[in-house]
């Protein structure tokens, strides 16, 4: 299979988006990998089956060129770059390049710049000194976060130089290393570390990206698991693992299917057989997910293995990748109904709404409450079989009503206030009152979509403000009484100016701009490949998702269609602004 993030034609505006959205989406877990070697492309973005996640095995061999004699500054500064791809001997002839005292200083993992094509080497004001500076693309710190680069954005560094031997050598450069995006994706592979959901039910992807040697990737997920989430998911994700715990040695064999991990003996002695449970289901999720050699892990203290218990101390599996009902929430002739794919069906006991002009309506996971907005879209109405619909959010230019799986509903305002708010419909058997929470970074953004995730612990926000659009994921941030804040987003790289969006799997969705005429083509991001477009359809004003990209519907003044194979189907004239659960 052709790895997701090799592309074909250079530097096109989907490219630059499309490279981006590797790196702006996904906490990256260092293995520090450098180098300017360039590798043939294929493929742009365009309307592809889904992709599972590929993992390279990097059996790809960079050949790293040690100094030549007499070589110049430039040389040398360039030799050093090209020389970055070697991983497996902890960057050998890198070192060569650099004085005897550097070489045993420079730490390649604590920054990496991942960069567009190429960069340049100029001699600067200071004797024997270069400015290096690259096209960025992204940046990523020493424990693996990275920070998207705005769009044409550069970056400079100094490089000093001496002579050694009568041969010159870089006595001063910053730590870490450089590599292309040709590089990156060669090198590279998506993994998804998987954490819980405060309640210890759900597993959360953290997707990340580590380089594809099946001799450390073990290891590699092991230590990013250790280390904890990304940044964006800190708070709203929890790991069983305790604080300060890890690798007693820095290796995790997997021989016959068993991954051994010895950890820090004191720590992981101090924790309770259901908590070293949940380490398990948690890790074992994680690399069977990742790794298709491990079938069991086994924990180890001192080269001892651990009590885990037994069959009545074993604890529910980790539920991930939650599918959601086929049946959707629908309006006939301003009444809610559902839709089945084929069939569309009254509810029974469900009162007339056709009064209060409803829209964009919701349902529960649980499917026996309905939420819909009201007239201009300023109130959200909650409803339930034998029940009359009573006022649930109210606000300005409100989002469509999304329910959480805990039975929450979420909106966000529309004016650029940053308001968002949730209600909790059951609170004692009544109408909860109103979460209100401000949130800084949407503060100046016009909200037109918030979308709750499936595990109830992120939240997809379509926006726009100053001209810019912005498709972002946030983690809900949570206590036992309800929401609290939404983290500093994790931005997604997109085409246009979508309006719409919703989720499609645990970390993919799809976005569209609606039209009431003209073509639209809707788009899906996943955070662990690059965005794909769908096949165009005239008119589209409103879309639903299933459980994957096989079930995303959209609708025009037709009605509803589905996406069969290469082209769009129609299914239903019946209904209008159908949408799944959540």
């Amino acid at each position: 299979m052709r790895a997701p993030f090799v592309k074909a034609r250079p530097q096109t505006h989907a490219r630059r988006h499309w490279a981006a959205t590797v790196l702006a989406m996904i906490a990256v877990v260092l293995i520090a990998v450098s180098g300017c070697a360039v590798i043939p492309t294929t493929g742009a973005v365009g309307k592809s089956d889904p992709l599972a996640p590929h993992h390279n095995e990097v059996n790809v061999n960079f050949q790293q060129f040690a100094p030549v004699q007499g070589a110049s500054p430039e040389s040398i500064i360039r030799g050093f770059i090209d020389s970055g791809t070697g991983i497996s001997d902890d960057f050998q002839v890198a070192r060569q390049y650099l004085t005897p005292g550097l070489a045993q200083s420079w730490a390649p993992d604590k920054r990496t710049l991942v960069y567009k094509d190429s960069f340049s080497v100029v001699p600067s004001a200071e004797k024997d000194t270069f400015v290096l500076k690259l096209d960025v693309v992204s940046s990523v710190d020493a424990s693996g976060v990275l920070t998207p680069a705005r769009e044409s954005a550069t970056e400079s560094f100094v490089v000093k130089m001496v002579q050694v031997d009568g041969q010159w050598r870089i006595s001063a450069t910053p730590d870490g290393v450089v590599l292309t995006e040709a590089t990156f994706q060669t090198l590279f592979s998506p993994f998804s570390l998987y954490f819980y959901d405060p309640t210890f039910t759900y597993g959360v992807p953290d997707v990340r990206w580590l380089a594809g040697r099946s001799a450390r990737t073990s290891t590699a997920i092991v230590k990013a698991m250790l280390d904890g989430p990304a940044p964006y998911l800190k708070g709203a994700v929890v790991s069983a693992f305790p604080n300060g715990i890890a690798l007693e040695r820095d290796s995790v064999p997997v021989n016959n299917g068993l991954a051994k991990v010895g950890l820090t003996a004191q720590l992981l002695l101090e924790t309770s057989v259901k908590q070293r449970q949940q380490m398990h289901a948690q890790l074992l999720v994680t690399l069977q997910k990742s790794l298709n050699t491990v079938t069991e892990v086994q924990f180890l203290a001192d080269d001892r293995e651990v009590d885990m218990g037994g069959v009545s101390d074993a604890i529910s599996p980790m539920r991930i990748d939650s599918s959601v009902p086929s049946r959707q929430i629908g309006l006939v002739k301003n009444e809610l109904a559902t839709f089945d794919g084929a069939a569309v069906s009254a509810i029974p006991d469900v009162p007339s709404v056709a009064d209060l002009l409803p829209s964009v309506p919701a349902m529960s996971y649980t499917g026996k409450i309905f939420a819909f907005s009201s007239g201009v879209g300023n109130q959200i109405y909650m409803v339930a079989p034998g029940k009359q619909p009573e006022l649930a959010i109210a606000g300005v230019a409100l989002t469509p009503p999304s329910f959480a799986p805990n039975g929450w509903l979420w909106s966000a305002a529309g004016d650029g206030s940053g308001l968002v708010i949730a209600v909790n419909p059951n609170d004692g058997g009544k109408m909860g009152k109103p979460v209100l929470l401000t949130v800084p970074w949407l503060v100046g953004q016009n909200v037109t979509a918030l979308r709750i995730s499936r595990d109830g612990t992120r939240a997809l926000v379509v926006s726009h403000g100053n001209g810019v659009s912005k498709v972002s994921v946030t983690g809900i941030f949570a206590s036992g009484d309800g929401p609290k804040d939404l983290t500093l987003p994790l931005s997604l790289v997109h085409t246009g100016t979508p309006t719409l969006g919703v989720w499609v799997g645990e970390s993919s969705f799809a976005v569209a701009q609606a039209s009431a005429s003209g073509p639209v083509r809707i788009e899906i991001l996943d955070l662990a490949r690059g965005p794909v477009l769908m096949d165009e359809l005239e008119g589209v004003q409103w879309i639903s998702a299933g459980s994957g990209e096989r079930n995303i519907n959209a609708q025009t003044a037709d009605g509803i269609y589905s996406n069969v194979g290469s082209s769009w189907e129609l299914v239903s004239k019946a209904i209008r602004q159908a949408s799944f659960a959540g």
